[in-house]
């Protein structure tokens, strides 16, 4: 059984891979508005392709991101996924 310091820790780590990869979106200018769907498994099922891969902060190995349109009148609303792949 994990501690709630244990918890807290792995929460914080998955915080900042959610930052880095928003602020890579945002950097590519491929949505103006981004919401996290890292609940969505069927957006990394084996049709879907990633939408673009780039390097973690540490170089210690890849971050796979799968975008997809939110359905409705917004225009610039993303929803994004990520697989990260260390080496």
């Amino acid at each position: 059984m994990k501690t709630y310091k244990e918890l807290r820790e792995g929460n914080s780590y998955d915080k900042r891979v959610d930052t880095y990869v928003s602020k890579e979106i945002k950097k590519r200018k491929l949505g103006r508005h981004i919401v996290n769907a890292t609940d969505d498994r069927k957006m990394m099922q084996p049709p879907n392709k990633p939408a673009f891969s780039f390097p973690m902060d540490r170089g210690s190995g890849t971050i796979f991101v799968y975008l997809r349109k939110m359905p409705g009148s917004t225009v610039g609303v993303v929803a994004y996924n990520y697989r990260v792949e260390v080496k």
